[in-house]
């Protein structure tokens, strides 16, 4: 059973707020707290607080690992409210083990789950239907909920699937490349608007062969108020989020082995879950400058940036225009210094380069990035000013206020 809508606020004496229901369909939702979650659950926030109804459907919270999820993996809170949003979950099983089959599956459940709606659609009937890439199979199913219901249909393309699938090899049979470059072409065409965080992404899609026009918004943040930075007698690096293929995270392993030779003082600090887990555990094995840690909660993420010196932000080599990991700006909304081991030109090269508040390192070079790393942790002032530009940057580009009102407005 669905939850009733929900009703909008009461306006002032005389007014008719003109109120659009939406249909979020956003598989990553809370309270997971990295990866397009959280972009998701403030954008139903908004919408909701601006006197539209919302309902998600999301999938059971798992990524990038069901553990701290138990309480959802049962069933009772498939149907719940969450500041004015209706919240529906899918089941699904956890991305154990990773690899594109388990991918698939999820996918193929929670596509099936969309395609559910075009024959038994929501109440009220959805003006706009908002979708969240990933999942391409979801904007494809969403295409059937879109002709059945006449709502108008956005996609906000957070990853390119099939570039990220043929440059980190999760799919390498042509095959299955081709028919899911296919599906992404068939969403797209079915989209009344397109967003994309960045134009090399915007270009991705026209070679996938997406004909319409493309918006480009940025992704946002939430500025944390000023910490000061540790004293350096003992430098921590940090790296925060999924531990997936596409974050290349192999390229940290000759910095860690480096530094144990030659800054013993220095911990790299790796905090995170996902299905590279157990093979980067072994490939660090033995260095006893390397600590894995959990996720913290969002409400503690800022203080946890703040509390290392210097951060890395890694990209698998081929994937610089299918995504632009979101780390990035929060490292920069708690005023801290990144390192982008990014392509130049890259998106993530850019925005380090551009806001002030990062490094630049190419990729497959690792006697560059030690030499960076060392020379930042040997300069407390310049890492400093960096933290602020970086922070600064957000606060006049990325700031959440800024950014999120016009992601709202797609929906009118």
């Amino acid at each position: 059973m669905e939850p009733e809508p929900v009703r909008p606020p009461p306006g002032p004496v005389g007014t008719a707020p003109a109120a659009c229901p939406v249909l979020m369909l956003a598989p990553y939702y809370w309270p997971e707290a990295i990866g397009s979650a959280p972009y998701c659950t403030d954008l139903a926030g908004v919408l909701a607080a601006r006197g539209h109804p919302v309902r998600v459907l999301a999938l059971r919270p798992h990524y990038p690992d069901p553990a701290p999820f138990v309480a959802w993996a049962d069933g009772s809170r498939d149907v719940e409210w969450r500041d004015g949003v209706a919240i529906r979950r899918v089941p699904t099983p956890g991305r154990a083990g990773g690899g594109a089959a388990a991918r698939l599956r999820k996918d193929l459940r929670y596509a099936a789950a969309v395609a559910s709606m075009a024959l038994r659609p929501p109440r009220p009937m959805p003006q706009a239907i908002l979708v969240f890439v990933p999942s391409a199979l979801a904007l494809a199913a969403a295409a059937f909920v879109k002709w059945r219901t006449g709502a108008r249909l956005i996609a906000v393309v957070h990853d390119v699937e099939s570039g990220l699938a043929a440059a980190t090899g999760l799919m390498r049979q042509p095959v299955l490349l081709a028919l899911l470059r296919a599906v992404e072409r068939f969403g797209l065409a079915a989209a009344d608007r397109r967003v994309v965080p960045t134009q090399p992404m915007a270009a991705a899609l026209r070679r996938l062969g997406c004909r319409g026009a493309i918006d480009i918004l940025p992704l946002w943040a939430r500025s944390a108020p000023p910490a000061p930075l540790p004293p350096l007698d003992r430098p921590v690096l940090g790296y925060g989020g999924s531990f997936g293929a596409k974050h290349g995270l192999e390229t940290l392993v000759p910095l860690a082995r480096a530094l144990a030779l030659r800054l013993p003082a220095a911990r790299l600090v790796l905090r995170g879950e996902g299905a590279e887990r157990r093979r980067l555990g072994a490939a660090f094995a033995g260095l006893g400058n390397v600590a894995f840690e959990d996720l913290v909660p969002a409400g503690r993420l800022a203080a946890a940036l703040q509390a290392a010196h210097l951060h890395l932000v890694p990209q698998a080599p081929g994937v610089a225009d299918y995504a632009l990991p979101s780390k990035a700006l929060s490292i920069m909304a708690a005023g801290r210094a990144f390192i982008a081991v990014a392509p130049p030109g890259s998106p993530l090269a850019h925005l380090a380069e551009r806001s002030g508040g990062g490094v630049a390192v190419p990729p497959g070079d690792p006697a560059a990035l030690v030499a960076v790393v060392e020379a930042l942790l040997a300069d407390s002032a310049r890492l400093e000013a960096m933290g602020r530009a970086g922070r600064a940057h957000i606060g006049a580009h990325m700031e959440a206020a800024l950014v999120l009102p016009r992601y709202a407005e797609l929906v009118l």
